[in-house]
């Protein structure tokens, strides 16, 4: 557990805010203590990270110097965890026989059997790097498959061991082919037509065939009678976490999307909604055609973002109606977002039995979906002298807002059709601005006109954005999970990262939090 002084720059650092947290870290003059390990792998840490940041020789001497404070931290208290990285740290930076030797180290403190406050799984896949270092590449294949045997579940954890052997097989010229079957499984977002027959015991067959073929074991998506229940169900049957994502609120959804329907769905969808993982809810307490794309933005961007996290592949699948053209309805234009971020599709046509025309009860939308970011550059008057770089930052970078922009007193304003473009714009004003705070929230905006003034923009994403910022770093940029979430549905561009980082209150007592996410500007 990391010392208390310490936690103030770890923060920085999981926000986003690495030039904060080096800055933090210099001030409090860290960078000159020799003897405490604690303050040694924070260092390593910090090193580490702006490594991945550079290129070329500028990054591999980064990662040499994390490697020397790690190995600095390991010397003193001889734990598995800063020698492990000091030796993976160390071949990075081109130095193999520095590796090698720590990385014996690391297997003669293991074979002593001391204990360290670490879980059995990493004790092991410990040993299973050490290995690898070493060029005992059938000896880390089976200590990894005897690692996972111990924590199977552990997908996370499994995911980092993945990641980090990638990268020393990579440095080495290795294959890394036979680290594929122990990916963690995939995710999948899943949608279709309302219209399946009740009765169809086919369409579960195949689709059961089809998460058994792929290795799903994470779905997303919503829960409309027809495709969507039938998806869930064999997701729940197979032991799969089901995450539902419902657009409107349960009620209205179960109301417009699920009661009129009939034929048992009802009654199954109450089913699978008891058994679910977890349950959210996108837009306000009504269902319209906004909440219902906004809500699959969102489904679709968990899904890619568990595949992330997981170093796995994010999947969909879509039941289409058999007539239904390629590109037509709900379904098809769910395919036509998915594969504009280069994902991979799977289709299981199915014959249309009834037309809910649940469109036609899908209330109009009162407001616009934009992506907005607020922006914090300290008092107005440093604000106004900071707006010219800004503009000038956002015109070099092609970005436009879809608003005009709107000063709150407080923070600038800006909206944008995609959060893709929000996100460019965030990083463009970083650049542009110097240290400056933002933060980015999506959603529907609405205009409501003002007496002798501009127009007045009201909505959820403007008030959650605004309660963002109060917490934001300085030099940093923290977002909404709806925000990540649909960012990652339009992209999977390495540029586009967000990092989870805790939970922003409600403010309604027994409300559910929102989960803050950093976006790097870097």
């Amino acid at each position: 557990m990391p010392s208390t002084h310490l936690l103030p720059i770890i923060a920085h650092a999981r926000a986003g805010a690495l030039d904060h947290a080096l800055r933090l870290f210099h001030d409090a003059g860290l960078d000159t203590l020799d003897d405490d390990p604690a303050v040694l792998s924070l260092k390593g840490r910090l090193l580490k990270d702006q490594a991945r940041r550079a290129t070329g020789e500028a990054r591999r001497a980064l990662y040499a110097r994390s490697a020397e404070a790690y190995g600095a931290a390991g010397a003193i208290n001889w734990a598995t965890y800063p020698l492990i990285n000091a030796a993976s740290l160390s071949l990075l930076a081109g130095e193999s026989e520095r590796a090698g030797a720590l990385a014996e180290k690391v297997l003669a403190r293991l074979d002593r059997g001391d204990e360290e406050p670490d879980t059995p799984y990493w004790r092991e896949a410990t040993r299973a790097e050490a290995e690898l270092l070493l060029g005992r590449v059938h000896e880390a294949w089976l200590t990894l498959q005897d690692a996972i045997a111990l924590a199977p579940k552990a997908w996370e954890d499994h995911a980092a061991t993945l990641r980090q052997f990638a990268l020393i097989l990579e440095e080495q010229g290795g294959d890394a082919d036979w680290l594929e079957p122990m990916r963690p499984p995939r995710a999948l977002y899943f949608a279709g037509q309302m219209g399946v027959d009740p009765a169809d015991a086919e369409l579960p067959r195949q689709i059961a065939e089809t998460l058994e073929a792929e290795r799903v074991g994470f779905g997303f998506g919503a829960l409309a009678a027809g495709a969507d229940i039938v998806v869930a169900e064999a997701l729940l049957s197979r032991g799969a976490e089901l995450h539902l994502v419902l657009p409107g609120g349960r009620e209205a959804f179960r109301a417009g999307s699920v009661a009129p329907t009939g034929g048992g769905w009802p009654e199954r969808f109450d089913a699978v909604l008891d058994r679910a993982d977890t349950v959210s809810v996108v837009g306000e307490d009504r269902l319209d055609r906004l909440s219902v794309r906004l809500a699959a933005r969102v489904a679709m961007g968990r899904a890619a973002m568990q595949a992330r996290l997981l170093s796995t592949e994010a999947i969909q699948l879509v039941v289409p109606d058999e007539a239904e053209a390629a590109e037509a309805g709900g379904s098809g234009w769910a395919r036509a977002v998915w594969r504009a971020a280069g994902r991979r599709t799977i289709s299981h046509p199915a014959g249309r039995v009834r037309d809910p025309e649940a469109s036609d009860r899908l209330a109009a939308p009162m407001g616009q979906p934009l992506a907005i970011i607020a922006l914090d550059a300290g008092p107005a008057e440093d604000m106004a002298d900071r707006l010219p770089a800004l503009w000038a930052g956002l015109d070099a970078a092609g970005i436009t807002s879809d608003i005009p922009p709107v000063w709150t007193g407080s923070a600038l304003l800006l909206g944008f059709e995609t959060c893709r473009a929000a996100a460019r714009a965030a990083r463009a004003a970083a650049g542009s601005m110097g240290e400056c705070r933002i933060a980015g929230d999506v959603g529907e905006i609405r205009e409501t006109p003002a007496p002798g003034g501009p127009a007045l923009r009201t909505g959820a994403p403007i008030k959650t954005a605004a309660r963002l910022l109060a917490s934001v770093p300085s030099g940093a940029a923290l977002v909404s999970d709806r925000f990540a979430a649909v960012l990652a549905s339009e992209t999977d561009d390495p540029l586009c990262p967000c990092e989870p980082i805790g939970e922003l209150p409600s403010r309604h007592p027994g409300g559910p939090d929102t989960p803050v996410f950093s976006l790097d500007v870097s």
